[in-house]
C-alpha cells in the first residue's frame, strides 16, 4: 500500500511512545516501509531552562551552558534511538530543535513522507494541529483492538475509505467492517466529485442500503443514524476497533471540525487513521 511506503515517526523530547514504534515496525514488515525517526528537542523546554538561569549567568557562562544542554539532548536522542532500534533494526535518524508541529511540517516539506505515525498524548493536543496543516495520512497510535473500521457517511464521497479498509484489514489479518452513518444534521448526499445534493431522509436511507449492497459481500456493513463524530466514537469503542479509518475527504468539506477531531482521538481509546 503506497501510503506506508515512507513512514515518519516524530518523537518529542517530552514524550516517547513505544506503541507507535511497535506499530511502525509491524507496518514496515508487512509493506517494506522506509522509516524516518525524527527526535524533536522541544524549544519550550530549553527556553524554560534559559529563563531560570538567565539572572545568574554571564553571557559567556550562558553560552557554555547552552552548549552543554545541546550535548546532553543529543545524548538523550541517542538513547531514544537505541530503544527504537530494539524494535526497528533499520531506520534513518534525525534530530531537530523547535516546536513539535513546526518541525514536523518542515520535515514533511523536505522529505518524501507518505504517512506519519504519532503516539497518543492526552494532555498535549497541540500536537494534533498537524491534522489541520498536513494533507498526508496521519496514524495516531493508541493501543490494540480487534477489527478494522472504515467510517463512511452521506456527508462524504466514500471513494477511498471502503476499499482501503478492506485491503488494510486483509494485510493486518483482521476483520473489516464498514460503518455507514446517516447524518441528517445536513440532509445532503455528497457524490464522488464532492458535489452536494439535497436529499430527503428516505432517500438517504436508500443510499445507505445501496452502499450496503455494494460492499456487503466483502465486509460487514453496519448502517446507523446519528451525528457522525458521535457514532464513530461509539462504534469504535463498543467494538474495540484495532484502528478506525476516517477519510480526510470529510475534513475538506468541514464535516469534522478541529475540536471534533481532537475529541475523536481522545474518546475512541484505540488507534485512528486520518486518510487523505
Amino acid at each position: 500500500m503506497e501510503i506506508f511506503r515512507n513512514l515518519l515517526l516524530p518523537i518529542s523530547s517530552e514524550f516517547f511512545s513505544e506503541d507507535m514504534v511497535r506499530r511502525a515496525s509491524e507496518l514496515s514488515k508487512i509493506f517494506g516501509s522506509e522509516i524516518h525517526v525524527l527526535y524533536i528537542v522541544e524549544e519550550k523546554t530549553l527556553k524554560k531552562m534559559e529563563e531560570v538561569l538567565q539572572p545568574f549567568l554571564t553571557d559567556e557562562q550562558r553560552k557554555r551552558v547552552e552548549k552543554e544542554i545541546e550535548n546532553m539532548m543529543s545524548g538523550i536522542a541517542e538513547i531514544v534511538f537505541e530503544r527504537v532500534e530494539k524494535m526497528i533494526p533499520s531506520f534513518t535518524r534525525h534530530v531537530r530543535m523547535g516546536e513539535f508541529s513546526d518541525v514536523v511540517r518542515d520535515f514533511v516539506d523536505s522529505h518524501d513522507v507518505s504517512c506519519i505515525i504519532m503516539g497518543f498524548e492526552k494532555e498535549c493536543f497541540v500536537r494534533y494541529r498537524l491534522l489541520e496543516s498536513l494533507s498526508i495520512p496521519i496514524w495516531v497510535e493508541n493501543g490494540d483492538g480487534s477489527i478494522v473500521v472504515g467510517a463512511c457517511s452521506n456527508l462524504a464521497p466514500n471513494v477511498k475509505v471502503p476499499l482501503f479498509t478492506m485491503e488494510l484489514a486483509e494485510k493486518l489479518g483482521r476483520e473489516a467492517r464498514l460503518l455507514y452513518i446517516i447524518d441528517v444534521t445536513e440532509k445532503v448526499e455528497v457524490d464522488e466529485h464532492g458535489n452536494k445534493m439535497e436529499r430527503s431522509v428516505e432517500e438517504l436511507r436508500n443510499a445507505a442500503e445501496d452502499f450496503r449492497r455494494k460492499y456487503g459481500e466483502r465486509a460487514r456493513v453496519e448502517v446507523v443514524e446519528g451525528r457522525m463524530e458521535e457514532e464513530i466514537v461509539r462504534y469504535a469503542r463498543k467494538n474495540n476497533a484495532h484502528v478506525t479509518i476516517v477519510g480526510r475527504e470529510m475534513k475538506k468539506r468541514g464535516v469534522l471540525s478541529k475540536e471534533l477531531r481532537k475529541e475523536m482521538v481522545e474518546k475512541i481509546k484505540n488507534s485512528i487513521l486520518f486518510l487523505n
